[in-house]
């Protein structure tokens, strides 16, 4: 298995997610009920699968592979990724601020802005980042790197990996469920 397999993977889990958060922002934009306790499962969803589980797979095990570069061609690219990661960090304690104050403009503004920028970041690491990686990794380094992203952080996986992913399932039956009936 490739690395970029087990991040593609990922994107397809944070894209649902996505989709359920701004569902939300757009009803409580019309001031339809959101419930707290789902708010809560989605930013702890964001926080665990998202940031710690993927982004800390890609800051701690991916980028320092493609740091092994003598040339260090990539790491303007992986420090503007990382300080990307950073500002979703802050976009979600956004979020977690105006689920605490209670403010539905707020929790709006930051749902539609971590949308839009985590789908940008997505969207940039597929077409630009993964080439990156295919180009500069071989195929035994890349092997590797797959292996050590499967066993990252592997007592969270054992034991949250599952139940993160029954939430984000939920969620989505909830919050999507005419989109999912279309799909």
């Amino acid at each position: 298995m490739k690395s970029t397999d087990l991040l593609r993977d990922d994107h397809r889990h944070m894209v649902a997610a996505l989709d359920v958060v701004r569902e939300m922002a757009a009803r409580a934009d019309t001031n339809q009920n959101v419930s707290e306790s789902d708010v809560k499962c989605m930013l702890k969803f964001l926080r665990d699968f998202g940031d710690r589980h993927h982004q800390g797979k890609e800051e701690s095990v991916l980028f320092p592979a493609l740091l092994h570069d003598p040339t260090q061609r990539n790491y303007e690219r992986l420090c503007c990724l990382v300080f990307e990661h950073n500002r979703q960090r802050s976009l979600i304690e956004g979020l977690e601020e105006s689920l605490l104050t209670k403010n539905t403009k707020d929790f709006s503004y930051y749902a539609t802005r971590l949308s839009m920028i985590l789908r940008e970041h997505i969207k940039e690491e597929e077409e630009v980042v993964f080439p990156l990686v295919e180009s500069t990794l071989t195929a035994v380094e890349d092997e590797r790197v797959a292996s050590e992203m499967q066993h990252y952080d592997a007592a969270w996986q054992a034991t949250q990996r599952t139940s993160q992913l029954q939430v984000l399932a939920d969620m989505e039956s909830k919050y999507l469920a005419d989109r999912l009936k279309t799909a």
